[in-house]
């Protein structure tokens, strides 16, 4: 029993190292601020945010794939990337509905309060330089990528396979989770204390969302889809029309309590037959009806 714990300590230790250096090299920007230097040389709006999105794309791909699998004892790189990308129709269909079940929950959720703003301007404006506010417009489909592709190799598709080698799914699902809530942290360098702990607590939800999705279709691609169109066309669904914190905290947290449900729902429709599922405990495979099961997100024989 206490080698067992022991055991689980130690991956708990591990995937929290690994979380934190991956913390450390996607926010490396933070440390490194181009952005302010680039705009005080005369640099408009959209090639600063073209430079610091391949900054942070260079540094997402260096902690995802150098610094996190030998810290994991992730081996043969090349066949997890096939296990974890592995896209068919489903998947793809999967990762598209979660994000209109986002934006129906959200509109639905603004509307019955009153506050429903839906101003699409927000992403599709030209990216422009201005004294109060910046406006991103369709920047923020440039943005979104980073943590849309190396946010959700790191969380879904390295820790999360990882941690059920030990774990029960949702005791995976739940840890993943929290290490993808705590990693937000980090947005205190930029934000408010309470814009940071809003974003930890819906981070946290709608990681579990993911990692059910990445579970039970055994890739993470439906969890880079759903992740990448929310927080790039998701923009005019969280602009609500009120200035009211308590409309604001009310419509904050129904969206994010509910949006895990609706996807888990929606997951368990799409996969119904349990062929078709990916789940794991403690590494072995599971079967259904003797048919056999896909590989889990990746895993790999060896380890």
């Amino acid at each position: 029993m206490n080698i067992r714990t022991n055991s689980r300590a130690r991956l708990i230790g591990l995937a929290a190292l690994a979380s934190v250096l991956f913390s450390v090299l996607r926010r490396v920007d933070i440390f490194l601020p181009i952005g302010s230097p680039l705009a005080n040389a005369g640099w408009a709006l959209t090639p600063i945010l073209v430079a610091m999105v391949l900054v942070r794309m260079i540094f997402g791909a260096i902690a995802v794939l150098v610094a996190m699998p030998p810290i994991l004892g992730i081996r043969r790189l090349s066949e997890w990337l096939r296990d974890a990308l592995r896209a068919d129709l489903k998947a793809t269909l999967l990762g598209t509905s979660s994000y209109i079940a986002f934006g129906v929950l959200a509109a639905a959720i603004a509307s019955g309060m009153g506050i429903y703003k839906g101003d699409w301007s927000t992403v599709f404006a030209r990216p422009d330089i201005r004294p109060d506010p910046d406006v991103i417009g369709w920047g923020y489909f440039l943005l979104a990528l980073v943590p849309g592709i190396w946010e959700e190799l790191a969380f879904r598709g390295l820790i999360l396979p990882k941690l059920q080698k030990t774990f029960p799914k949702w005791a995976s699902i739940l840890l993943s989770s929290a290490l993808f809530a705590l990693f937000h942290l980090t947005n205190l360098v930029t934000e408010d204390l309470a814009a940071a702990i809003g974003g930890v607590v819906m981070s946290f939800f709608f990681g579990l969302a993911w990692g059910v999705m990445t579970v039970r279709s055994g890739s993470v691609l439906p969890a880079m889809l759903s992740h990448y169109l929310v927080d790039s066309l998701g923009q005019p669904f969280l602009n609500v029309s009120t200035t009211d914190p308590v409309l604001q905290i009310q419509f904050f947290l129904l969206l994010t309590l509910t949006f895990p449900i609706v996807c888990t729902g929606l997951t368990a429709l799409m996969y119904s037959d349990r062929r078709d599922t990916a789940d794991v405990v403690t590494g072995s495979q599971k079967t259904a009806n003797r048919a056999p099961a896909k590989r889990p997100v990746g895993t790999q024989s060896i380890r």
